[in-house]
């Protein structure tokens, strides 16, 4: 079921399946600025990462000495979630954890997806709640994708994406098996810009932990036309798009990681888990801002 927020700038479509969000159009022109989905390049448009953010080594990890199966990214992007608020400002969708869940993640959870509009951003919010008896782990991370190039008129080589301030930090790439590497690269030295080139992807999700930054913004010389994600308090970003000349690029702040190439797949002390104590409640929020 899709369901539409708008307001005098942004229209915004979000799915219940996955409670994921399909549509960015700005009210004035009708201009998408989300990826849409075209399964023969990848069909997803934004989809939400929980209870783990990337691949697993093998598809599996271990709680207490028991083995449990998970596919990457997680289940929650392919469950349908209860709209449990609905007005002009917010949509708000709910799941929570059931037998199924129980048998790949043997957590009891609420997650809410928040979604609330104000001018030309969209505000993303996302609360973890632990309904156990126990601590409850988890990982929980966004998969936004935008159009590139946002104006027909423009080629992948006219856009490029710009820190909020001078990063030096190391790149880590994934393995053929999707486990990230031990070895880190250079990446940016006292730089802010990454230009879009039609190999940027060949090897893969680029992922980089302790940025100074606080946002990233998609951005062409020749158009005004601008995407910004602000992420403040996200240890990992990941920037992620198709080989040879992506339509697209997703800017994904993560509070987890896939497995590294030396993990000992003990869930509790994956690297970038997060521990929730009984009763308690995780929250985090990005936005999406239109410019």
């Amino acid at each position: 079921m899709i369901n539409v927020l708008e307001n005098d700038v942004l229209k915004i479509e979000v799915n219940s399946l996955g409670a994921e969000l399909s549509s960015i159009k700005t009210k004035e022109d009708g201009l998408e600025y989300l990826w849409q989905g075209d399964p023969s390049v990848w069909g997803r448009k934004s989809p939400i990462l929980f209870p783990i953010v990337g691949k697993l080594k093998d598809n599996e990890y271990y709680i207490e000495n028991e083995k449990y199966e998970l596919g990457q990214h997680g289940f929650a992007r392919d469950m349908e979630f209860q709209v449990e608020q609905k007005n002009k400002e917010i949509l708000e969708y709910k799941l929570k954890y059931n037998e199924e869940s129980l048998k790949k993640y043997p957590y009891k959870f609420l997650l809410t997806i928040t979604y609330e509009l104000k001018g030309n951003s969209l505000n993303i919010g996302y609360e973890v709640k632990n309904l156990d008896s126990t601590e409850v782990y988890f990982s929980i991370g966004a998969h936004p994708g935008f159009n590139i190039p946002i104006m027909e008129e423009e080629r992948l080589e006219d856009y490029y994406l710009e820190f909020d301030k001078l990063e030096t930090v190391n790149k880590y790439e994934l393995n053929i098996e999707n486990s990230v590497s031990l070895k880190s690269i250079p990446f940016l030295e006292n730089e802010k810009v990454i230009p879009m080139t039609k190999d940027i992807f060949n090897k893969g999700a680029i992922i980089l932990l302790d940025v100074e930054s606080n946002s990233l913004s998609l951005k062409s010389k020749k158009s005004s036309r601008e995407v910004c994600v602000e992420y403040d308090g996200f240890p990992y970003l990941g920037i992620w798009g198709q080989p040879d000349n992506s339509p697209f690029v997703c800017i994904e702040p993560w509070y987890g990681v896939a497995d590294f190439e030396d993990t000992d797949k003990q869930y509790k002390t994956k690297r970038g888990i997060q521990k929730l104590e009984v009763s308690k409640e995780f929250k985090a929020n990005y936005y999406v801002t239109i410019k």
